[in-house]
């Protein structure tokens, strides 16, 4: 099957079906359900819980370096880290991947987060996001 006729069945773009297959992940769950039938399988999400952390907490210059492709409107300093959390990691909640996020999280911590997603200016989606994850990781134990 070409990419023009899945994005067919599926209702969406060939343009996006190739992004995914390139490696994007920035995606809709209900576009995934849709390509996931039009393929005859079943869409199976699983939330997994890291074993530990990873990451230790980085310097502000090796973070710095981890999260400059995600500002694309100015260039990112150490010195923004301590001036301006709140506007870094709306940034890196907000379109950081897997490896910027843990980095963040392990250089601002959890508190930071929380100021973070409470401002005025995060989305709703992402405020809920987080908000789960954050909850998630103080549940006792048996309560996951």
């Amino acid at each position: 099957m070409t990419l023009q006729q899945l994005a067919g069945k599926a209702g969406t773009s060939a343009s996006a079906l190739h992004r995914y297959e390139t490696g994007w992940d920035r995606f809709e769950v209900a576009t995934l359900r849709r390509i996931a039938m039009a393929l005859g399988a079943q869409l199976e999400v699983r939330l997994v819980a890291l074993e530990s952390p990873t990451h230790e907490k980085p310097s502000a210059a090796s973070l710095v370096n981890v999260l400059q492709p995600l500002f694309w409107d100015k260039r990112l300093v150490a010195d923004d880290l301590a001036s301006h959390p709140v506007w870094v990691l709306s940034r890196v909640l907000a379109f950081g991947n897997a490896d910027q996020v843990h980095a963040a999280r392990a250089y601002f911590g959890d508190g930071a987060i929380r100021d973070a997603i409470d401002r005025r200016g995060m989305d709703a989606r992402t405020r809920r996001y987080w908000n789960l994850v954050l909850d998630g990781d103080n549940a006792s134990p048996g309560t996951q």
